[in-house]
């Protein structure tokens, strides 16, 4: 999930794609890893960095340092510094606004106190109006997009319904002949097309919506992504009003009551619609049966090392010699894909584990 995306629209010179930024072991881990019985020569693969770095996610272990390696490899990004930049002044200024207001930073001088307390409204006032008001013209066009998905999902379902159809497994997955073509036909082939075009537009806009299901994620509401655009939306609404009213007015004519409705209103809106992206990549998460398939075969793989590491060859048989096991090259996605697709959650999964989709969702995705 990102929502950043509803700050940051896509740009043509710098991909937003997460990757994953493989460190080496310290000497602790070494340790650590001998006894388990890895060797010190596999510490320069990265197959072996990359099993590791999985093994890690799947025991919750040094979440913290993840998290702050994938902070700071963001902050090396040509967006990650701008944002950077821009998310230190708001706080800064708002930081100083706050201290105003309350006295901590006491002039003593009624005049000069507020004097400082309006510089800081303007200065916060302008930096989120670089957002609320300068991505209007993303904004609307994203929520007409996912207003136009929403119609067609209404009108799916009510044309399924009366030509006596089921219901589909997942009314947010609609059927697309561009993917299955031997699904029943209820849009006409221009509907469906429009439908297409907007689904992936929207999805090349905000990265968080997923129009069809994928081996780690079902497709995100659409009932959902619809609220999320709407509040962004009020955010900008609010940032205009509060904008007119801090140009238009000077500090001893306009209202308290502007600024003390207006900011929270607009923070309100942009809070909510951040909540909204999280909860719907939470809610459609799908990973059970991967970190299930993971953990079978990082044991494998853990038992294979230590019996080649004492010289035994029985527990290396259950691989030809050219072919070891590796999470980085197990076949057969296509089963994988198929069982999701099925919805068959007893069913036999074995995945291409070193595929994009499974480790962008399976790790703290960091920004290269």
């Amino acid at each position: 999930m990102k929502s950043d995306d509803c700050i940051s629209p896509p740009s043509q010179f710098y991909s937003r794609k997460p990757v994953i930024v493989l460190s080496s072991p310290n000497r602790r881990q070494r340790g650590q890893d001998t006894e388990a019985g890895y060797t010190h020569s596999e510490f320069d693969d990265t197959d072996d960095m990359l099993d590791r770095h999985v093994e890690s996610v799947l025991t919750r272990k040094d979440r913290v340092k993840r998290t702050l390696q994938g902070v700071w490899s963001f902050l090396k990004t040509p967006t990650g510094i701008i944002m950077g930049i821009y998310g230190f002044l708001v706080v800064f200024w708002g930081t100083a606004l706050v201290l105003f207001l309350l006295k901590w930073i006491n002039l003593h001088n009624a005049n000069t106190q507020g004097f400082w307390v309006e510089v800081c409204s303007q200065i916060e006032c302008g930096l989120f109006t670089a957002t609320g008001i300068g991505l209007i013209p993303s904004r609307i066009l994203d929520t007409y997009r996912v207003s136009k998905i929403w119609h067609y999902k209404r009108k799916t379902t009510k044309l399924r319904h009366k030509a006596g159809l089921p219901e589909l497994y997942d009314v947010d997955d609609l059927p697309d002949p561009a993917y299955d073509p031997n699904f029943v036909h209820v849009l006409t082939e221009q509907e469906e097309q429009d439908l297409h075009h907007h689904q992936v537009k929207f999805r090349e806009s905000q990265t968080w919506y997923r129009p069809h299901g994928t081996v780690t994620h079902r497709a995100f509401p659409i009932n959902t992504a619809l609220w999320i655009c709407l509040f962004v939306d009020g955010n900008s609404f609010f940032q205009v009003i509060l904008s007119s009213s801090d140009s238009l007015q000077n500090r001893f004519e306009r209202p308290a009551w502007t600024t003390g409705t207006l900011i929270p209103a607009s923070f309100l809106c942009g809070i909510i619609s951040g909540v909204l992206i999280w909860r719907g990549g939470q809610r459609t998460r799908r990973t059970e049966k991967i970190e299930q398939i993971l953990r079978i075969a990082l044991a494998m793989e853990k038992k294979e090392k230590q019996g080649l590491s004492h010289g035994s060859t029985e527990n290396a048989s259950i691989h030809s010699p050219g072919t070891p096991l590796r999470l980085t090259s197990i076949a057969c996605t296509d089963d994988l894909t198929a069982s999701s697709e099925n919805n068959d959650n007893h069913g036999l999964i074995v995945a291409s584990l070193g595929s994009p989709a499974i480790i962008e969702e399976m790790t703290i995705p960091a920004m290269k």
